[in-house]
């Protein structure tokens, strides 16, 4: 499901550069700004994510070290639910996009952000 969201936002990118949707900024800038918060949101939970890279104390038995071993698998593989927020944390970003793009403000926010970069000595 999310690599169909996935290729649904790639789309709708892709239709924004080619101008094939217009929103006025008015009504592009309330959705953008949810998507912004949500992204931001998923930015945080990411460290907290972290432990998941751990496996978790079982003991130092065999099969204490199997069941940990696969529970550490199973929290970080590609079907994990950590997995789907990060993949979500894409189809937000490039959905945002596609709105900036299509509200014609994709540039002034690039610029913002190329300026901000070189404020930090980038």
């Amino acid at each position: 499901a999310m690599e169909k969201a996935t290729r649904s936002a790639d789309q709708l990118v892709a239709s924004a550069k080619l101008n094939g949707f217009k929103v006025t900024p008015e009504a592009a800038d309330p959705i953008i700004k949810v998507l912004e918060d949500f992204i931001e949101r998923i930015e945080r939970m990411r460290f907290n994510m972290r432990i998941f890279e751990q496996a978790p104390p079982l003991g130092n038995h065999d099969y204490g070290k199997k069941v940990a071993q696969h529970m550490q698998k199973a929290a970080t593989d590609e079907r994990s639910a950590r997995s789907a927020v990060l993949s979500l944390k894409v189809v937000l970003e490039k959905s945002r996009e596609a709105l900036l793009r299509a509200s014609n403000q994709y540039e002034d926010q690039e610029e913002s952000a190329l300026d901000a970069f070189r404020g930090m000595g980038g």
